[in-house]
Formats: C-alpha cells, sequence, structure tokens
C-alpha cells in the first residue's frame, strides 16, 4: 500500500504529480481527488484543490507546495488550502500571518482554496480522518489528529446544517467521542506506535 502524504497544520508539503489527471474518490467526508505522486506516495484533496491545480497550470512532473493552512477567528476555526507552483520557492504563507480573509492568497503568489464543507478539510478522501497518518506516530500525535479531525467534521456538519435551516450544535462530549472513534480506528489500523 502506498504512503498517504500527511497534511499537518500550516507545514507545507512539496509534491510533484505523477499523471495530470487526479481520481475523483468518495470518503466518508465527500468527494475527494486522489493524486498519485512521482515519489511513490498518494495524497487525496478536496476538489477545490484540483481545480487549483489546474488554474495554476501544475502539470505532470511539475514540483510545487503544497499547505493546509489553518488559522482561528475568536472561537472559530479556519482551515485553508494553499498551493503555490515550483516547491523550490518560499513555503506558502498561512493566513494567520496575514490576517486574510479565508479564501485569499496570503502573498498573491498562490492560490488559496477553502474548504466547501464536504469534509473536514485534511485532504484525506479514505473515510478516516485520523488514518491519514500512516507513519507510525506516537499516541499524542493521533490523538491531536483524532482531536482536530472531529472538530473540522464537526464545524462541517454544523454549516451544512445551518444552510439547509437546521440547528446543530456539536457539545464537548460528542468532540470526544469522534475523536476516540477515530483514535482507536487508527490504533486499530496500526499507526499508533
Amino acid at each position: 500500500m502506498k504512503e498517504r502524504v500527511v497534511f499537518e497544520a500550516n507545514v507545507p508539503v512539496a509534491a510533484t504529480l505523477a499523471y495530470a489527471d487526479g481520481l475523483k474518490v468518495q470518503g466518508r467526508f465527500g468527494d475527494q481527488v486522489m493524486y498519485s505522486l512521482t515519489d511513490g506516495r498518494v495524497m487525496y484533496v478536496p476538489p477545490l484543490v484540483r481545480d487549483k491545480l489546474l488554474e495554476l497550470g501544475i502539470r505532470q512532473n511539475e514540483p510545487f507546495a503544497i499547505c493546509r493552512a489553518e488559522r482561528r477567528e475568536s472561537n472559530r476555526r479556519f482551515v485553508d488550502w494553499v498551493v503555490q507552483p515550483n516547491s523550490s520557492a518560499a513555503p506558502p504563507q498561512s493566513a494567520t500571518a496575514h490576517g486574510d480573509t479565508p479564501g485569499s492568497p496570503a502573498d498573491g503568489s498562490g492560490a488559496r482554496v477553502k474548504p466547501n464543507g464536504n469534509g473536514n478539510g485534511n485532504g484525506n478522501g479514505n473515510g478516516k480522518a485520523a488514518n491519514a497518518l500512516t507513519k507510525s506516530v506516537t499516541p499524542e500525535t493521533a490523538l491531536r489528529a483524532a482531536l482536530t479531525a472531529s472538530i473540522d467534521a464537526a464545524l462541517a456538519a454544523e454549516q451544512y446544517a445551518s444552510a439547509h435551516g437546521l440547528s446543530i450544535r456539536f457539545g464537548s462530549e460528542d468532540l470526544r467521542a469522534m475523536a476516540l472513534s477515530l483514535f482507536i480506528q487508527h490504533a486499530r489500523d496500526g499507526g499508533v506506535r
């Protein structure tokens, strides 16, 4: 099984597409696009990232940098995707460093993409948010990833419900239960050492 790219918050990842086209896949949190990379890894990203790759003209064997940028405004957290051609350039800046609004470019050279509410923004299309960590990781790192994924999923669900005229609010116990379920599944898959 190929190693999956892990998109940690505000950490740019250098990547080069093995094929220009990605494969649309369905995950637990909605549509994702799977790309094979030249180094043998695969990455799962929201469809809006695919659109940005096309808009920037990034093709097969062309290096680029991609970053899942997170920022906070009071008690809300926003996840933006930043894509920049040529990974040898400066790493993508996160919105927190510039105070930008979600979806706007941090420095004008890259493209920032906001998730469309169909997922938790972690770029994992396999339906197991905590399992995006394919390398053996510490329990603390895996639990942190599971908590982050549960918060992202809860926010996306609340936004989706609100758009359909429903009022749903997740509490701390709900988030805890979701995170523990993700963490346990990740541990069962052998991801925690």
